[in-house]
């Protein structure tokens, strides 16, 4: 199966190039102050949803009443796995999240929520925009 590299789609590359500046203290403070607004329009297009969706009081109703809060916040415990492979938990799902070389990419932790709501069908308006092939071909 080929994988989706997600560092080769246009918004994460994008995302991760700020978020990689911004860890190494040289992201411009007027890009800093802008870089929330670009996750979330990143996100939206690419899942349909933010992070801020994905949080428990945020979730529509119909949501909410199928899962207690720590039920819901379980399905994130993914995230914070530790592997040695970073794509251990992702090849399955046809995703590579690696960057070129093989680490665990930054915009995990600002994607990772609506990622795994989007896989796994838990939000109504979680998708994966980029899952159709031309997207992928495109990146």
């Amino acid at each position: 199966m080929t994988l989706i590299a997600f560092r080769h789609l246009p918004a994460i590359a994008a995302i991760e190039e700020q978020l990689r500046l911004q860890s190494r203290g040289l992201l411009p403070e007027d890009e800093a102050e802008e870089l929330p607004h670009l996750i979330d329009d990143a996100s939206r297009g690419l899942f349909g949803i933010t992070a801020n969706d994905t949080f428990y009081p945020a979730l529509p109703e119909a949501v909410r009443a199928n899962y207690g809060r720590a039920e819901w916040d379980a399905h994130f415990d993914v995230l914070g796995d530790y592997a040695r492979d970073p794509n251990a938990n992702w090849r399955g799902f046809g995703l590579d999240l690696c960057c070129g070389e093989g680490r665990s990419l930054h915009c995990l932790e600002v994607f990772g929520r609506q990622l795994v709501c989007a896989l796994n069908g838990l939000h109504p308006q979680a998708a994966l925009a980029f899952a159709d092939h031309e997207i992928a071909k495109a990146a």
